[in-house]
């Protein structure tokens, strides 16, 4: 028995619970190497253990029981699942910047980034006033999600504006790819000048003239657009000064 390990030996190893392990068996994942009677103690080899710290890890990524069953016996669309994984990738990497910013630090002020194709619930309107355009972006948001679902990646709700008529407002809301309707429009990937603006949303328009710099100095040439996503404001704060907006300055593509 020495090169075996008893369930709560591989429950230390991996860092999770007997109950979890015998979870893994009721899916078929794993079963004990020795099992002294058919309620008796199990107990598992090095191989097994490494195979449930193999499915802790997975599981840890999103991927369900189901899906790592299919993952180890070879009946899954492994591409799909790469192209899953990377898109929680993404995900993550955004959440971690969205931190980073909460916490004002790790991040320089002003970057080139790409922005992720995206497939969205757009509506257009004049407004002047920020809480109509709150209550419109709310609107909006609402209508989507009543319509096609909640889409799980990619910031979520943004507005766009011509830079030089900040009325002309288009209001957002990213929607699971694939659908379809009036409304529906598939933005491609873009080239754009970033900055993260710790504030209230009146504050938005002082903060343009620092990437409209910025994009003449690295001879840059911008669309015609700011676009505002909203990463936190007021769903998760009363003090505007907490409100936490990305401003990107979309750019042309270069020949």
């Amino acid at each position: 028995m020495k090169e075996l390990f008893s369930i709560g030996d591989a429950a230390d190893f991996v860092g999770i619970t007997r109950r979890i392990i015998l979870n893994y068996e009721a899916h078929g994942l794993v079963f004990p190497d020795v099992k002294e009677d058919p309620s008796g103690n199990r107990y598992y080899t090095i191989d097994t253990l490494t195979k449930i710290r193999t499915i802790r890890s997975l599981q840890n990524l999103g991927l369900s029981l189901d899906e790592i069953h299919g993952y180890f016996d070879n009946s899954n669309d492994l591409l799909s699942m790469v192209r899953r994984l990377e898109s929680l990738r993404d995900e993550l990497n955004a959440n971690i910047k969205a931190l980073y910013e909460r916490i004002n630090q790790g991040f320089e002020s002003m970057e080139i980034i790409t922005i992720p194709p995206q497939t969205v619930y757009c509506r257009k309107t004049e407004s002047d006033s920020i809480v109509e355009k709150t209550n419109l972006l709310r609107a909006v948001a609402l209508e989507a999600l009543q319509n096609y679902g909640p889409a799980h990646t990619g910031q979520i709700y943004f507005t766009e504006a011509p830079i030089t008529d900040a009325k002309d407002m288009s209001f957002f809301a990213v929607v699971p790819a694939g659908s379809k309707g009036e409304h529906i429009l598939n933005l491609p990937a873009q080239k754009a000048v970033c900055l993260y603006h710790h504030g209230a949303y009146e504050e938005l328009p002082s903060v343009h003239d620092t990437p409209l710099s910025y994009a003449r100095e690295q001879k840059l040439t911008p669309v015609g657009i700011f676009r505002h996503c909203y990463l936190e404001g007021p769903p998760q704060h009363k003090d505007k000064s907490k409100f936490i907006t990305q401003v990107l300055l979309p750019l042309a593509c270069s020949k």
